[in-house]
């Protein structure tokens, strides 16, 4: 299977193309085009380190590729290759942030759900082993806190290119059904506190975050944990698997959740 890179400054790609094109984990999926518009000279370096074919357009790459990873940095981006690539009857990975817009969320989702076609995407991060066993020490009355690394003035749509990180581990510990929400900013720092009614997950973005932190404070005891990278090339693994198998690694109401937090979140801190 012809698989096309949509985007190629993200440093992402080099993780598909690592998995598919060196390690040669998936016989029959390979990376082979190119699109990269947003950066000629990343994409150059992606060509002539892989022997990618580079495409003039999205329209190019999608006539001739059976599926695609969407990732460009700008989350802004990502409705209308999405939506190209899907109205061609092709799968897609989408990148984070899965779009910046909660409409567009939706008719991507809609739009795959009601013509049968296979999406994945997002942030990594929510598929941490150690993020899934920290989950489960969550109860009523608990408080969590997830620190991480997001810039509010990254020249890439702001606050949502890493911000994005946060908010889908804070879904994917708590679920969709939040009651409010309430963030501000500080300097360069974003603080979010989403309340589940018996629950509460406090989200701490700095530019100068180092790692994802989670703790967790019930009563008077509390417990704090670096949540270590164990994803490595999961994004490229998790593709080719529901490509395989026809079997999305994620519900896909997932994607439009974490939007709609994110979005919250935007709109609260007034970023």
């Amino acid at each position: 299977m012809k698989i096309g890179l949509i985007g190629a400054e993200n440093s992402h790609v080099y993780g598909f193309c690592e998995e598919l094109n060196v390690s040669k984990s998936f016989p029959g999926y390979a990376i082979t085009h190119v699109y990269g518009a947003d950066s000629p000279e990343a994409c150059a370096k992606l060509r002539e380190k892989y022997e990618l074919a580079e495409c003039a357009s999205e329209e190019e790459i999608i006539n001739i590729c059976d599926a695609f990873v969407i990732t460009y940095r700008k989350g802004s981006l990502h409705h209308q290759a999405a939506m190209k690539a899907l109205k061609a009857g092709k799968p897609i990975f989408n990148d984070k942030p899965f779009t910046t817009d909660v409409g567009q969320a939706e008719e991507i989702i809609e739009y795959a759900k009601k013509n049968n076609l296979l999406l994945c995407g997002g942030s990594t991060i929510k598929s941490s082993a150690a993020l899934a066993d920290f989950g489960k020490r969550i109860k009523p009355g608990s408080t969590v806190v997830i620190s991480y690394s997001a810039d509010p003035e990254s020249v890439y749509d702001g606050f949502w290119f890493y911000g994005i990180h946060s908010v889908e581990s804070c879904v994917c510990l708590f679920g969709p059904d939040y009651k409010s929400v309430s963030a501000f900013r500080n300097g360069n720092s974003v603080v979010a506190s989403v309340n589940y009614g018996d629950k509460r997950c406090v989200i701490i973005n700095s530019p100068d975050a180092k790692g994802l932190n989670v703790a967790i404070m019930d009563g008077d005891s509390s417990e704090s944990m670096p949540v270590k990278s164990d994803t490595g090339n999961v994004a490229a693994v998790q593709f080719v698997e529901m490509l395989k198998t026809g079997k999305p690694p994620v519900d896909y109401s997932f994607y439009v959740s974490a939007t709609k937090l994110m979005a919250a979140i935007v709109a609260s801190a007034g970023l």
